[in-house]
């Protein structure tokens, strides 16, 4: 039945979308802005360590004692030398990641040799220093390197082989490894000589005892002396990682940073900055 009630309201229109409208669609812009923002959330991820990482209760001591004690090279061009280097901006980088900034980070110079009683006296928390591991017991490295230094052959006179020659390198080091390795499958003419201290090297390097030394670049380049010259090439790569005793939380958030750092070039920036290169085959 008709009234003038139901007259008063008008039928609703029907909507119809017309043919093609998803053609019309601005497709491109928006799947562009949904990859952009999905990139971004995923490079704020894996450019900051894990929660697990930064909440664990080792660094909330660490957080509560207001201190990082990092061990680092004693004096090394580049690496650490007169208060500042590359191990420093290493050290400063991870002080950043726990406290937030740098103030909290205290570096300690400390020799290859000392530096694992120190670690175990509590002395210092983490080696950011140029060695891969320390040979005793108790301790673990990061699996990723913050920095990897060529093996180098040094002497008064330039040479294209090693072949007869008598070259001193350091014992218990990866140096020795390289140059072991060297003389079994490159020059089993090249005479080794061991020695048990980088003084002892330069000592015989001097007084002509061996035609050149094996040292990492670094170490070269710290010892350079109008006479001396670095062979225009290298026996290997030698790998530095930060070292912490067994089970620490400190070489999980090193492994994780290290990863990043190495990938966004931080690491690379920071050798520029500070005038070391990494190795060749890194």
């Amino acid at each position: 039945m008709e009234t003038k009630f139901n007259q008063s309201i008008k039928p609703k229109k029907k909507h119809i979308l017309r043919p093609g409208w998803q053609e019309r669609l601005p497709i491109k812009p928006i799947l562009v802005a949904t990859v952009a923002v999905l990139l971004l959330a995923v490079l704020v991820l894996i450019n900051r360590p894990t929660d697990t990482v930064l909440s664990s209760a080792e660094l909330d001591v660490l957080r509560s004692a207001g201190v990082l004690r990092v061990g680092v090279d004693t004096d090394l061009e580049g690496m650490y030398q007169n208060g500042t280097g590359y191990e420093r901006a290493v050290a400063e980088g991870l002080g950043t990641l726990i406290f937030g900034d740098v103030e909290g980070v205290s570096l300690t110079p400390v020799d290859r040799y000392a530096a694992p009683w120190r670690m175990s006296d509590g002395e210092i928390d983490l080696a950011i220093m140029s060695m891969q591991a320390f040979p005793e017991e108790g301790f673990e490295h990061s699996t990723t390197p913050f920095f990897t230094d060529d093996c180098v052959v040094v002497g008064y006179d330039v040479f294209d082989s090693l072949k007869g020659k008598t070259v001193a390198v350091l014992q218990d080091t990866p140096a020795e490894t390289l140059l072991d390795r060297y003389l079994e499958k490159t020059e089993p003419e090249l005479v080794i000589k061991r020695a048990a201290d980088y003084y002892s090297m330069r000592v015989m390097l001097r007084a002509q005892t061996v035609d050149a030394v094996c040292v990492p670049r670094t170490v070269a380049i710290t010892w350079h002396e109008s006479r001396t010259k670095i062979l225009p090439f290298a026996i290997g790569t030698i790998p530095y990682y930060a070292i912490a005793k067994k089970d620490s939380v400190l070489i999980d958030l090193c492994d994780e940073a290290f990863y990043d750092w190495q990938r966004n070039g931080t690491f690379r920036q920071w050798g520029e900055q500070y005038g070391v290169e990494w190795g060749a085959d890194s």
